[in-house]
């Protein structure tokens, strides 16, 4: 039966597995800067897979505003802030602005003043 288990990391496209790698294990740490690195690095190297980094960050971030995990919210407008400066070249900028403003859009509909 446990050989029918798809949510082992291994399992994980790997641009999904190097977002989850940016988050720390310990909430009191901030973003995991080798691993936003790694993930930066691999953004520039694929541009196309920009998309669907982005889109999985908002749904992080998603999952993290409706937890009221506000100190994972903060990571991951981090980490698509640092994604958006480094990949200013990248022909797949249009798609993950769209991922960038649906991240201002959730944060702004949480009535919550430290997320504005």
């Amino acid at each position: 039966m446990e050989s029918f288990l798809c949510c082992c990391t291994s399992c994980k496209p790997r641009y999904k597995r190097l977002v989850d790698a940016i988050y720390p294990r310990s909430l009191t740490d901030g973003l995991v800067n080798a691993n936003m690195q790694k993930l930066t690095f691999y953004s520039i190297s694929h541009p196309e897979k920009l998309n669907r980094i982005g889109q999985y960050l908002v749904l992080r971030l998603s999952r993290d505003l409706y937890r009221t995990r506000f100190i994972q919210v903060k990571i991951a407008v981090d980490a698509m802030d640092q994604l958006l400066k480094s990949c200013h070249g990248s022909p797949s900028l249009n798609q993950f602005t769209e991922s960038y403003l649906k991240m201002v859009q959730k944060l702004l509909e949480t009535n919550e003043p430290k997320m504005e």
